[in-house]
């Protein structure tokens, strides 16, 4: 959705659990004017605030109320010291092209914010983390030319994570395996 007072295309949050989608929002895009993000010299957010979803950094901390649903502008970051529920951890470019559809761009995140937790941060979904991610739409794609894909870390096991896995402060500690369900030949859990 493209808003006519700022010119920036929506985007679409979809958080992945293991490959099963949990939850999808969509979010609309707009400046922030005059207002800025209180960064230090790192470029690590020092004093919680709203953000544009396009002024989203690899590192920032997110802190998005549970029940989100539909358009919005900002998220709230905080620093990454303080409690939070996400974390930005790559920003990447889908190729050139028609748009492929919200399917197809998704399975593309997939693979991409994958690939970018496991060669810049050394990490998988083994290590008890979840992936979500910030997808351009069909408007922002094909008016705006938005082709970024933000890579969000996700925490959803957890009250609420402390420290930055890009700056790699945070301690994740890895998933109990959950014992599968076995379906006996009658079609019964067993």
């Amino acid at each position: 959705m493209r808003d006519p007072e700022f010119g920036e295309s929506a985007v679409r949050l979809r958080v992945r659990f293991l490959g099963v989608l949990l939850l999808a929002l969509a979010l609309s895009g707009c400046s922030r004017g005059d207002d800025e993000v209180a960064r230090d010299a790192a470029g690590r957010v020092i004093e919680a605030t709203e953000v544009s979803v396009f002024e989203l950094l690899d590192g920032d901390c997110l802190n998005p109320d549970p029940e989100l649903d539909g358009e919005v502008a900002d998220l709230p970051v905080v620093p990454c010291e303080e409690p939070h529920l996400q974390e930005v951890f790559a920003t990447v470019e889908h190729p050139e092209g028609p748009f492929p559809g919200v399917g197809a761009v998704s399975l593309w995140a997939d693979g991409a914010c994958l690939a970018e937790l496991e060669s810049r941060h050394g990490l998988t979904l083994d290590d008890g983390v979840f992936v979500s991610y910030l997808l351009p739409t069909f408007v922002g794609w094909n008016k705006d030319d938005d082709r970024r894909v933000v890579c969000v870390l996700v925490f959803p096991d957890r009250e609420k994570a402390i420290g930055s896995v890009v700056a790699g402060t945070a301690e994740i500690t890895p998933l109990d395996p959950v014992e599968p369900i076995r379906v006996g030949s009658s079609g019964e859990a067993g």
